[in-house]
């Protein structure tokens, strides 16, 4: 059972502060009643404004980090570092880490010998970790197209909580992805947009549920459906 999308729209620059003061705060109730927590995190334009706002939060230095682990939503298969959302991210980790994150509590896509190989060792690894359940909190973007994390329109396929991709519509053609069921299995799923050319897909997205070729509108999760939006994005009426 998913729960009903709760829409906001932000002007300006204050949706990454919003979000990233909505997400502390969730967390630090989650942490409250469970004992640990997780986070499911992309990157992009719009992952990289919730994280900044994250790291320049005063909410940061409330939480328990010792207690909170973080997964990643895709990954470009490379051997180039400058290509990874990890290293795009990088700057955000390293807040975390000197907020008190442990490092072992990061964990990345591994680059193994192809994407469906690593893919699946991070699902082992989300086994391992005792999160098969689904995580806290995913916060995640969409592009212009639709597509969250790497599922791509028309080529959301995969049972189990991870994916891969090896033709991939937007380079490079091959990605690690967690499956649309994971995300759909976590507490709360943030879907965040602050982009002009994300206007035409926001604007449909909204009015249409479970598409297939709008991967974005499956985005939902099972105590929260958080979908912000910047007014670049989506007007204030819709």
């Amino acid at each position: 059972m998913s729960a009903e999308r709760e829409i906001e729209v932000w002007k300006g620059e204050t949706l990454g502060t919003a979000v990233a003061s909505e997400i502390l705060l969730d967390t630090h109730r989650i942490l409250n009643r469970q004992g640990r927590a997780s986070w499911l995190v992309s990157a992009g334009r719009d992952g990289e404004k919730v994280a900044r706002a994250i790291s320049a939060s005063p909410l940061l230095n409330g939480l328990e980090l010792k207690r909170l682990y973080l997964f990643f939503a895709d990954e470009r298969f490379s051997k180039d570092p400058e290509l990874l959302n990890f290293n795009q991210l990088s700057p955000f980790l390293d807040v975390l880490k000197g907020w008190g994150m442990p490092q072992e509590n990061i964990i990345p896509f591994p680059q193994l010998s192809s994407p469906e190989e690593s893919a699946k060792k991070y699902e082992r690894e989300i086994y391992r970790l005792g999160f098969e359940g689904g995580c806290s909190i995913a916060w995640l973007s969409c592009g212009p197209d639709g597509h969250v994390a790497s599922l791509f329109p028309g080529k959301m396929r995969g049972r189990g909580l991870t994916t891969w991709e090896e033709d991939s519509p937007k380079p490079p053609l091959r990605r690690m992805s967690v499956t649309m069921g994971f995300i759909r299995k976590s507490l709360e799923v943030f879907l965040v947009a602050a982009q002009k050319e994300k206007r035409e897909i926001a604007e449909k997205a909204v009015r249409i549920w479970d598409d297939p070729l709008i991967p974005a509108t499956f985005c939902q999760g099972r105590e929260k459906s958080a979908w912000r939006f910047s007014s670049l994005t989506l007007p204030q009426t819709f």
